[in-house]
């Protein structure tokens, strides 16, 4: 392009040019800001501007605006019949919350660690994608990985408990009826229930199954889609058990409960599969004691860890495989992506690590010193004990032990980073023969 031919642009340039431009200018915004948008108000006041918008540009024959909402109106009115007869719309919504949150976190990577995240007493942690959130006396705190404080909840509950999937968590009240819903980075849903909430699980799709009392029954269970709708809904008798776990299986179609009775004057737990396009319970199995561990180890198989046996059930019912600890006191469990199992059992004294393929077959068993928690990550264990962490492999061996100032409280392990809860500091933990081959290098 020559001067000229530019100058010659510059002199045909109109102010409704101009306007032209920052019309399309403010479409861009409006499109990268309208997954926080998520409310029908919202939407529907979005409508409205867009079709004003397009009168305008009709009348002072803007023709690029013109075509841009033509095209998008031709587009939006398809996508919202298929929406709206598949009765998918709130889910995509969320969705597009969902990865608004992910590209938040992945565009504005944080300042890395150590950080204080005003949690004190850890009771409860847990992974999210690309995330933790943390629970404490103090509130409920979400980071990112790369230490950027994504979101933060005083809820004033008095006895807080949350129950976390994928992308989104559930925070509830044991002593109230009140549960919020949240996005890694802000409230979705607030919901009051009509009577005390027990137990909450969510899907890593955003299923919710939320356990309330129930004055006529043991108590009753509710699943709730991503968007709040009502899927089921199932009133468990006296003999079906009061839910103690659930867990969502990985497609999130699936919910496994486990609810303790008694029988004979012995407590036993039922263990059900719902589906959730049926709603009918199935009894899969039972087991003497409480039902201290439920999780899913693939799409057909459920891990179950009651006092004294842990059972791999076939989702569609019977044992698959069982591991008896009769004698011994279940001190901890964890259970890593491809499930596989750790359990730290305690015996006096002495503290016995025992590593469980998923087939629920014996790798390693081996004698540790006394610790509080156990994290099993693929071929690697750790152990956290009063004054820090040591690392295992599952044949036994020790690979490092690390000291620190305070008693760890929690442990993420992941193939980027170790992360390690110490009263109100998060750090991330370095073996020491990486940090010396660091050091070395520099």
């Amino acid at each position: 392009m020559t001067l000229n031919s530019i100058v010659a642009n510059f002199q045909t340039f109109k102010l409704v040019d101009l306007l032209d431009i920052l019309i399309i200018a403010f479409l861009i915004y409006q499109l990268l800001g309208f997954v926080n948008r998520t409310r029908a108000g919202q939407l529907a006041k979005g409508a409205l501007i867009v079709m004003a918008v397009y009168l305008v540009a009709n009348i002072l024959n803007m023709r690029t605006v013109t075509w841009l909402l033509n095209s998008l109106l031709q587009v939006g009115l398809l996508t919202l019949v298929v929406l709206f007869t598949t009765g998918i719309v709130g889910s995509s919504v969320a969705m597009a919350k969902d990865w608004a949150d992910t590209a938040r976190i992945l565009l504005f990577p944080g300042m890395g660690w150590p950080q204080q995240t005003g949690v004190m007493e850890v009771k409860q942690l847990a992974s999210m994608n690309s995330s933790f959130v943390e629970l404490g006396e103090e509130g409920c705190v979400v980071w990112s990985r790369t230490g950027t404080r994504l979101n933060s909840i005083q809820s004033g509950y008095a006895r807080p408990a949350l129950a976390a999937g994928k992308n989104r968590f559930v925070l509830y009240n044991r002593s109230g009826n009140e549960l919020r819903v949240e996005s890694r980075t802000q409230n979705l849903y607030t919901k009051t229930m009509e009577n005390s909430i027990t137990l909450c699980a969510m899907a890593d799709n955003g299923t919710l199954a939320v356990v309330t009392e129930d004055p006529g029954s043991a108590a009753r269970l509710r699943v709730y889609s991503s968007s709040m709708e009502q899927l089921l809904s199932w009133s468990l008798t006296i003999a079906d058990g009061t839910p103690l776990r659930l867990a969502f299986s990985p497609d999130g179609r699936r919910l496994a409960v486990a609810a303790v009775t008694v029988n004979g004057g012995q407590m036993v737990t039922n263990f059900y599969v719902v589906t959730l396009a049926q709603g009918d319970p199935m009894l899969v199995g039972s087991g003497s004691g409480a039902a201290q561990w439920l999780s899913w180890t693939g799409s057909q198989s459920i891990l179950a860890v009651c006092d004294s046996r842990a059972v791999l059930y076939n989702a569609s019912g019977g044992e698959r495989a069982a591991y008896d600890f009769t004698g011994q006191t279940l001190r901890d469990i964890s259970v890593d992506a491809s499930g596989n199992t750790a359990l730290l059992l305690a015996s006096g004294q002495l503290c016995q690590a025992v590593m469980l393929g998923r087939d629920l077959g014996v790798e390693n068993t081996t004698q540790v010193q006394a610790s509080n928690r156990i994290v099993r990550a693929g071929d690697t264990f750790y152990l956290l004990t009063d004054t820090g962490v040591e690392c295992l492999s599952t044949d036994g061996t020790s690979q490092w032990t690390q000291s620190l100032s305070a008693r760890p409280q929690g442990l993420l392990a992941d193939r980027r980073q170790l992360l390690v809860f110490c009263g109100n500091t998060v750090q991330v933990l370095t073996p020491p023969a990486a940090e010396n081959n660091a050091q070395s290098n520099t």
